[in-house]
């Protein structure tokens, strides 16, 4: 789901990183100007045409502008950012390797769920 609020913020902090003005950006993504302070306020979101006008406008992405970084991404889930890196330095080997972790990862989270359900008699 989309949470305006870190939209909003995400949006304003782009623009005046980028230096233009809320016309300007209206301008640029071919909204009337007024709309653009009403995304910033929160009063509305763009569309999906406009949302990737704004991500070309700005130099970002659609994700970004939705969801904001990776790491803000896995706050939210309630991801560590130690695992996070973990996750993505596994992403770099070859199949095999992945395959080696997650058959680890595997065995690791089925014998803690087997020491819990006998510890839990």
């Amino acid at each position: 789901m989309l949470n305006k609020m870190d939209f909003a913020e995400r949006l304003k902090k782009l623009r005046k990183r980028k230096g233009i003005s809320q016309s300007k950006l209206a301008e640029l993504i071919e909204v009337h100007f007024t709309q653009v302070s009403r995304y910033e306020r929160r009063e509305t979101m763009p569309n999906a045409e406009a949302m990737t006008k704004l991500a070309k406008a700005l130099d970002a992405t659609v994700d970004y502008l939705m969801n904001g970084t990776a790491d803000d991404v896995a706050q939210d889930a309630g991801l560590e950012k130690e695992l996070i890196s973990r996750f993505k330095e596994v992403q770099g080997l070859d199949t095999e390797d992945k395959k080696t972790v997650l058959s680890l990862m595997d065995a690791y989270i089925a014998k803690t769920k087997i020491q819990t359900l006998l510890h839990a008699k």
